[in-house]
C-alpha cells in the first residue's frame, strides 16, 4: 500500500513539472532572463512531452503494482530528471 502511495506522489511530481514546462514556454525559467527564446520554447515542449509520458507510466505503475514497471519508472525518472536539469541549466547559462 505504501508503495502505491509513493508512486502516486512520483506521478504528481511529474505532473507538476509537466505543467511547469507547459506554462513556461514563453516565460522565463526561475526568473532568469531568456537569452535564447527559441531554444527555451523547444526545450520546454520536449520536456513537457517526456514528463507527460512519465506521468502516464507512473500512474500505470501505481495501478498495476507491477514491480518491473515501478522500477522502470523510478530508474527512468532519475535519469530523465538529471538530463532535464543538465539541458535546462545549459540553456540558462549559455552566453
Amino acid at each position: 500500500m505504501i508503495i502505491r502511495i509513493l508512486v502516486f506522489i512520483c506521478a504528481m511530481i511529474f505532473l507538476i513539472e509537466t505543467n511547469y514546462f507547459r506554462t513556461h514556454q514563453e516565460k522565463m525559467y526561475f526568473g532568469m532572463p531568456m537569452k535564447h527564446p527559441e531554444n527555451v520554447k523547444t526545450t520546454s515542449k520536449i520536456w513537457m512531452i517526456i514528463l507527460a509520458l512519465m506521468t502516464i507510466l507512473a500512474l500505470v505503475a501505481a495501478f498495476t503494482m507491477n514491480l518491473v514497471i515501478i522500477f522502470t519508472t523510478l530508474i527512468l525518472g532519475c535519469i530523465l530528471e538529471l538530463l532535464m536539469a543538465i539541458s535546462v541549466s545549459s540553456i540558462l547559462l549559455k552566453p
